[in-house]
């Protein structure tokens, strides 16, 4: 699903915009979890295609967080934004067999559901950041605090 979820991302990245598409891929990982939960065993195929639906989502919102994240932080500061913003997304990968291991300990489709919460409130989240598609990067603090005022760019 990774050949898609590229497909989709040069497709719609310049056109569409940047936090659409990002918002979109989390909350199709969002329905796919929650789909999971309540598809029944005997349709092994309707699981299998919306697992690959929602690791398309996952895909998505990776990439997206790779190509949006350096655009939201100013010149002085990109490197460690990007660096930080990295390591978090590798903590995440780190820990998250664990959590799975656990959770299933409780119920075997809760991480399913753990997941799809991470997925909705994310997919919500992104929609509060500032909107960078065809804006010059930012090169002060100051220009990054009005992206949001003033619709990604400064005051004109």
């Amino acid at each position: 699903m990774e050949f898609p979820a590229a497909l989709i991302i040069i497709l719609s990245i310049d056109r569409v915009s940047r936090r659409y598409p990002w918002a979109g891929s989390n909350l199709v990982a969002w329905a796919a979890c929650l789909a999971s939960v309540i598809i029944p065993d005997d349709l092994q195929w309707l699981r299998v295609t919306v697992a690959c639906l929602g690791q398309m989502g996952v895909t998505l919102a990776y990439e997206m967080v790779c190509l949006v994240n350096a655009e939201l932080y100013p010149t002085f500061i990109r490197n460690l934004g990007v660096l930080v913003c990295s390591s978090m997304c590798d903590i995440g990968g780190i820990i998250t067999p664990f959590l799975v291991y656990w959770l299933t300990e409780v119920w075997h489709e809760l991480p399913l559901v753990v997941f799809a919460v991470i997925g909705s409130v994310a997919g919500g989240l992104v929609l509060l950041l500032p909107e960078t598609r065809g804006k010059t990067l930012p090169e002060t603090i100051d220009e990054v605090e009005n992206m949001r005022r003033y619709g990604a760019g400064s005051p004109t």
